[in-house]
């Protein structure tokens, strides 16, 4: 393994950018290859909780309650992010409470779109609820990170 003291991280990101991205395509004017995001799946510890801050903080709606087809005590639910997204969660009662170590493979955090209304109203339940929080930008446009129950890092957006 390299030091990292010697890395040039901003020429091995310029790299990147010259090797993979199109230089002369305006940003969504070429095709891709898969038509976005259907859902993601992430592994919860308690439904009801995880379901009433999705539901309740962020104002997402329970669209869909379902065994999950490859362990039978497990239930597969799926969260309605709007635009035509979903965030679903598997809870696995048989395995558990342990939790995922952060590193290669595990998600960082989930980045959700909001209006500078939607944005707004989240950052306003937060402080109502007593949830930790932070806030990058102002009262109706920027960032907001919090946890949700299981310690997963959510992110709200108006984009800047």
């Amino acid at each position: 393994m390299p030091d990292t003291q010697d890395i040039d991280y901003d020429a091995r990101r310029a790299a990147l950018v010259e090797k993979y991205a199109p230089s002369n395509a305006p940003a969504g004017s070429s095709p891709v290859g898969t038509g976005g995001v259907d859902h993601l799946a992430l592994i919860c510890s308690d439904l009801e909780k995880t379901i009433e801050f999705y539901t309740q903080v962020l104002g997402m709606r329970l669209a869909k309650v379902i065994p999950n087809r490859d362990e039978p005590s497990s239930t597969h639910i799926f969260l309605d992010m709007g635009g035509g997204n979903m965030l679903a969660f598997f809870d696995f009662p048989k395995k558990g409470p342990a939790k995922t170590q952060r590193g290669i493979g595990s998600m960082h955090h989930v980045a959700l779109k909001g209006t500078p209304e939607q944005y707004a109203a989240v950052v306003k339940t937060a402080r109502e609820r007593g949830i930790e929080h932070d806030v990058h930008g102002g009262e109706t446009k920027g960032s907001i990170y919090m946890r949700d129950p299981d310690d997963i890092l959510v992110e709200v957006t108006t984009g800047y």
